[in-house]
């Protein structure tokens, strides 16, 4: 069972389509596997995200396409420790009607999490449709993703009060929608509470590459193994767990840290479940431990989430 788990995983388009990110980042030199993107001005940090949304979901769904233009990009500043307030995007359509369900997904997406709208480009001179945008936030502190150290517990933290859903091959998990704008800030300013307090090393949002896929990328930027107890992923109710593992939900993180009961405690006080799923080791490997034994997921040392060529060391 758990060859066939990984065999899932490693398939899953949603993960096997970030293999293309050793392109970009060998020609600019720069081995940056980052959520977002980082500027210290003064005492703080600029962090910035940018996102374009796949493809299959905005000719699905354009009205959730511009919301999640929103929503994934709030994600990634927040998992760097940053709250974030600007918005800019740029929409393509020949379409009025598509374009005005897009923005009206938009506009649900920024009163959600109170965001300024600073900038929008609008190109109607186009035979495809997409929606591209990005989220500024300022954070006391920077949380990489490259932090995590030898012996740090993995954390997974979710909203688990929500819903399943699917678009095209995009199975989502929606805990925001329905919650106030509130509730929603309140579950997220826990997360940054965790950072500004450094008890996080290293952190990430699960992404569309899935909870195990969004660990590996963890790892891979912080050159250490892990071990992962598959027991101890939270589950909704009613969700298989080999459905769970390709699902993007709509508020999910995942970190390392040296105190995990601190920082449940403080996510537990925002409304957010937490569990530790796991440790981090030095070998490089990402070993899946379940009831029916262990299987290694991936080996660092000659596999890359990114594309990269490892070249293991035989000597």
């Amino acid at each position: 069972m758990l060859r066939d788990l990984v065999r899932q995983v490693k398939s899953f388009k949603g993960f096997t389509r970030k293999s293309i990110l050793s392109e970009p980042l060998s020609i600019f030199g720069d081995e940056n596997f980052d959520d977002a993107g980082a500027a210290k001005v003064g005492e703080n940090y600029v962090v910035v995200s940018t996102d374009g949304i796949v493809q299959e979901l905005v000719r699905e769904d354009p009205w959730s396409a511009g919301f999640f233009s929103v929503l994934v990009n709030v994600n990634d500043v927040v998992a760097k420790g940053a709250r974030p307030i600007g918005y800019v995007n740029v929409v393509s359509s020949s379409k009025e009607a598509f374009r005005k369900e897009i923005f009206e997904g938009i506009k649900f997406g920024l009163k959600k999490y109170r965001l300024q709208m600073l900038k929008g480009h609008t190109n109607p001179d186009t035979d495809y449709d997409s929606v591209d945008a990005a989220v500024f936030g300022v954070a006391k502190r920077f949380v990489p993703s490259s932090g995590a150290r030898m012996g740090d517990a993995l954390v997974l933290t979710i909203d688990l009060d929500g819903f399943p859903g699917k678009r095209s091959w995009v199975r989502t998990f929606d805990s925001v929608k329905s919650k106030s704008s509130e509730e929603v800030l309140n579950r997220l300013e826990g997360v940054v509470r965790i950072c500004e307090l450094g008890l996080v090393s290293a952190m990430r949002d699960i992404s569309g590459t899935g909870i195990i896929g969004t660990l590996a990328m963890l790892c891979e930027s912080s050159r250490v193994g892990a071990t992962v107890r598959l027991n101890k992923i939270l589950l909704p109710e009613g969700v298989q767990l080999s459905d769970w593992l390709l699902t993007y939900p709509a508020m999910g993180f995942i970190f390392s840290t040296g105190q995990p009961e601190r920082c449940e405690a403080i996510l537990g006080d925002h409304a957010l479940s937490s569990s530790v799923v796991g440790e981090t080791s030095l070998d490089m490997k990402i070993i899946l431990s379940g009831n029916s034994g262990k299987e290694v997921f991936m080996d660092l040392e000659r596999e890359s989430v990114f594309g990269f060529k490892r070249v293991h060391d035989q000597g």
